[in-house]
């Protein structure tokens, strides 16, 4: 607990809070506490205040959640918060704690679809946290603004990234059981979902004082959480009843019938059968199984949700990979790629880079080059005209002559268009180690797209095909149209990128010299630790 000599600090004459316009209860532009500076009111709720503040420190604008139940607590000219009336002490202080245990609770989780809490402290009778100023609108926002209907892939990358966020609160037997469209935040920057308010302070007062017990929302609160029996108890399930429904409302526009009403007369359409849904069927059937009224007949866990919802029929990319056969071609000196249009470019973890893959290598490149190979599943051979040869980037050669193995990458699909498909293909590794990617955009920016700050490091086991960008990193091809040239690196130790001197880029680090030592520094200095490098170069075409 901080200290009782730490204060907010005096604000200029005219910025009290006893001035601010409409709420006299909350913190005025100007005031200081705990080193932050307060900009503005960004939201009031029932049970806190949330402002946007500037911390000089890190030089960032930053928001400032105050627990601040109105109903029950009053700010003095001193800035100490207290209870309005003793009998309301105890409701009070159950709620402080909960909000403490909250922020507490939400600084271990590092997920990128999950409020992230820098640091948390108790003083002046309240309690703080100070997160993100994540920029964006709501879910149900983004349905207000957005007439046409929901990309099918678009609304599954959301749900993905939101059930593996869910289901790393599980695992600490954390549940929100309270989503709904309000509370998922769609960031502008990266176009990824946030799921906010987990109100933990609401429920600790609602179950001590009667006036708050009405906390649900009948649209997405499952039939256990208005049941207090033994046969009802709340666990993962809940929570995937809750975000059902809201993919649900996502789909229709409408929210299904409330579960109490369903226990009476159940009115709930399948959307396995409406025909007027263009959504792929195992999405419809995964979100009509999610939501059945019983605990017993429902989807258990988020893990379950989220593998019905990608399940598809036998397609493509699910036939045995086989390598084609090598065609012959003129022996060259260089790096070749033959492109084949493939395009990337970030959309659930950023709207940033504009880059893609899909590359055939020339069969005669010399082993210096370490060029992957590319395993392509498809119907039909894609037909390859004679490009140009194409000039590797001098920092990519640089490793690829370094790198002592080859990786072989998979793409999933051949063609992505700008503005609608994701990156993903598999790299699998002669060894265990770690993982990092690079894109050459057309317009010659260098970013390092993985690790990055959402995905500080990424593992992958030797021998085992592993799918990337991550499935809570997704990544759509953004523009501009043009060549992308890509690399892969696998080492076995992890490297210290920290010499490239990389800029925050939405998250990703941008490098300012195309001619970087991307390979990263080695910790093993002496003979007892090898850190092999394994890398493989590609080329995409990224089109409209």
């Amino acid at each position: 607990m901080t200290p009782d000599i730490t204060v907010i600090q005096p604000v200029p004459v005219g910025l009290g809070h006893q001035d601010t316009p409409g709420n006299p209860d909350t913190l005025a532009p100007g005031a200081q506490i705990e080193g932050l500076e307060i900009r503005d009111v960004i939201g009031i709720g029932g049970f806190g205040i949330v402002y946007k503040a500037w911390d000089p420190m890190l030089e960032r604008l930053v928001a400032l959640k105050e627990y601040f139940p109105s109903a029950l607590a009053v700010r003095m000219p001193s800035g100490t918060v207290k209870v309005r009336e003793e009998r309301h002490r105890g409701t009070y202080e159950s709620g402080l704690s909960s909000f403490v245990n909250e922020a507490r609770l939400l600084a271990q989780f590092d997920h990128a679809a999950l409020v992230k809490v820098y640091r948390f402290w108790e003083m002046q009778g309240t309690a703080y946290m100070v997160m993100p100023l994540y920029q964006g609108v709501t879910l149900k926002q983004y349905m207000q603004q957005h007439a046409g209907p929901l990309p099918d892939e678009l609304l599954l990358n959301w749900l993905v990234a939101l059930t593996e966020a869910l289901e790393c609160m599980h695992a600490q037997q954390c549940y929100h059981r309270d989503i709904s469209p309000e509370n998922i935040i769609i960031q502008e920057s990266t176009g990824l979902p946030i799921l906010l308010d987990f109100g933990a302070a609401r429920r600790a007062i609602g179950s001590v004082s009667q006036p708050f017990t009405v906390i649900l929302k009948a649209s997405y609160a499952p039939i256990e959480q208005y049941a207090e029996v033994p046969s009802m108890t709340q666990g993962p399930w809940t929570d995937v009843y809750a975000l059902a429904a809201v993919a649900h409302y996502l789909m229709t526009g409408k929210t299904p019938p409330s579960s109490v009403s369903r226990l009476v007369n159940d009115n709930y359409v399948l959307l396995e059968s409406r025909t007027d849904l263009q959504f792929h069927i195992e999405i419809k059937q995964a979100i009509d199984h999610a939501l059945r009224v019983q605990v017993h007949e429902r989807t258990a866990s988020m893990a379950d949700f989220r593998s019905a919802l990608q399940a598809r029929p036998t397609t493509r990319s699910d036939l045995p990979e086989v390598l084609p056969e090598p065609k012959p071609e003129k022996r060259s000196t260089k790096p070749r790629a033959v492109a084949v249009t493939f395009l990337l470019a970030v959309v659930a973890t950023v709207s940033v880079v504009a880059t893609v893959l899909m590359n055939m290598t020339d069969t005669n490149t010399p082993e210096s080059t370490a060029l992957s190979t590319v395993e392509i599943t498809q119907e039909a051979e894609p037909e390859i005209s004679e490009e140009p040869d194409i000039a590797i980037a001098p920092a990519f050669q640089a490793v690829l002559s370094k790198a002592d193995s080859t990786l072989s990458i998979h793409m999933e699909n051949p063609v992505l268009k700008i503005g609608e498909d994701l990156l993903r293909f598999q790299v699998e590794s002669p060894f265990q180690g770690y993982v990092t990617v690079y894109v050459l955009s057309s317009d010659q920016s260098l970013i390092q797209l993985l690790p990055n700050v959402r995905v500080p490091q990424l593992a992958i086991n030797a021998n085992e095909k592993t799918w990337l960008p991550p499935s809570s990193e997704p990544i759509q091809a953004s523009g501009p149209a043009g060549n992308n040239q890509f690399l892969v690196i696998v080492t076995e130790e992890p490297r210290d990128y920290t010499p490239l001197k990389m800029s925050d880029h939405y998250g990703f680090g941008l490098i300012q010299h195309t001619n970087a030592e991307l390979e990263g520094v080695t910790s093993c200095i002496t003979s007892t630790c090898e850190d092999r490098m394994a890398a493989a170069w590609f080329t995409v075409d990224e089109v409209d």
